[in-house]
């Protein structure tokens, strides 16, 4: 509890500090259950929808892609290894990312005691089925206590099939203009902590139906179907007959890049099966009507094509850099085997990178996204979630095998140097 404590009390290095105690020997369920229990006391309505566990899961998947660790992750793994590097970097990153993610947790507005988590619930319901009845009626009736009894009953078992489905479906028919309502609750229903760890379970739940409850309709619209068939995962639906369209989510960012990520949440629940391809259809339609206008053709998504129309932000001072327990080995890395490459990244002339793109071999690409990762992990403002979760979303895409690495590396440098501001 030490690390939820610090959290409570926005005391940052006492956060870091519980999490790198942690790490020595707990297992990797352990250690993200407690992520997800810190997180679920983020309030941070002012910007409508608590981006914790957003960040709890951007993270995850950026240290996962990072190769093994053995106190942060497991063999179920949602995001492949994907990076090449030398063990003692690849460590010293993945344990500077989840410093951040601690110190951020504790680095933002939470519930007050008497507004936050309620553990003490009551179960009993006649069955599985009866459950996802109440539990979506019950958000749709905006009654939260009833929903949470009704999806601890759906996740009271290490797999939960239903309770992901029923979420999953329910939070595709409005996604909002950002894609919030759905990029939310598939990013912690994905992080939901086992129901062995009760507490983290219970908390996570109560997060994410007070969330649920405000942003998911009150009446079905006569459109959207539901998915009634949620008793297990479904097929994985086949995308790439729409890679256009995903590559202009990454052009076509928007605000603070919420097309990508809702694309890449997307794209994730067609892998996954986390709704049905009838309901992916419905989301890639919302996208499209996110991104506005009309969509470019694909001469106009090639990144020479992008980068000869115009270069990206200049910066006025490079970001400020966040100090960590692991920053300094960062950076004797960088500084023996990247330095050209990082200061190209942190030049004050955004083309000076930009260029170099156009030049990269296969080779240079887990370089450059580890370097990304370290940027916008490492870099800005303490409570500023935004940088990360825009970079881990772009390069899944990537991962997905649906926009080419040029293009993520160009956007998220584009990205970077719009978000992280100087001194």
């Amino acid at each position: 509890m030490d690390l939820v404590e610090a959290c409570l009390h926005a005391n940052g290095r006492a956060a870091v500090k519980a999490v790198r105690t942690m790490l020595p020997t707990v297992r990797p369920s352990a250690l993200w259950a407690v992520m997800m229990h810190a997180a679920a006391w983020h309030e941070e309505r002012s910007y409508d929808t608590p981006h914790s566990t957003i960040m709890v899961y951007t993270v995850h998947r950026m240290i996962e892609s990072l190769g093994e660790h053995r106190s942060l992750v497991d063999d179920s793994a949602l995001a492949k290894p994907v990076i090449t590097m030398d063990t003692e970097v690849q460590i010293s990153l993945q344990e500077l990312l989840v410093e951040r993610l601690a110190y951020y947790l504790a680095d933002t507005d939470h519930w007050k005691p008497e507004q936050g988590p309620r553990y003490d619930i009551e179960t009993r319901l006649d069955s599985k089925g009866n459950a996802v009845q109440v539990y979506i009626q019950s958000i749709r009736e905006k009654s939260q206590m009833s929903a949470l009894k009704a999806a601890a009953v759906l996740g009271a078992k290490k797999d939960s099939p239903m309770l992901v489905r029923a979420t999953a479906s329910v939070a595709s028919e409005e996604p909002d203009r950002l894609g919030h309502a759905f990029i939310m609750p598939i990013s912690l229903i994905q992080e939901l902590p086992p129901v062995v760890y009760t507490r983290p379970h219970i908390a996570s739940l109560w997060h994410l139906t007070e969330y649920m409850i405000r942003k998911v309709p009150s009446k079905a619209g006569l459109e959207f179907s539901m998915d009634e068939k949620i008793g297990k995962y479904a097929r994985p639906t086949d995308v790439s007959a729409h890679r256009e369209l995903y590559m202009n989510a990454v052009v076509r960012y928007g605000t603070l890049g919420h097309n990508a990520i809702f694309a890449h949440r997307i794209s994730e629940a067609a892998r996954l099966g986390l709704v049905n391809a009838e309901t992916i259809t419905w989301l890639m339609e919302k996208l499209t009507r996110n991104i506005g206008t009309e969509l470019l053709e694909l001469e106009k998504l090639n990144t020479e094509f992008i980068i000869n129309q115009n270069e990206g932000t200049n910066w006025d001072n490079i970001p400020t850099e966040i100090s960590l327990p692991h920053t300094k080995d960062i950076q004797e890395w960088i500084s023996r085997e990247h330095e050209d490459l990082w200061s190209s990244m942190t030049e004050q002339k955004a083309s000076s990178f930009e260029r170099i793109i156009l030049d990269s071999q296969d080779r240079d690409w887990s370089h450059i996204r580890t370097l990304q990762y370290f940027l916008a992990g490492g870099y800005g403002n303490m409570e500023t979630s935004h940088p990360s979760i825009f970079t881990q979303a772009v390069w899944g895409l990537v991962d997905n095998n649906l926009i080419p690495e040029s293009l993520a590396a160009l956007q998220v440098h584009r990205y970077l140097r719009e978000q992280l501001k100087g001194p």
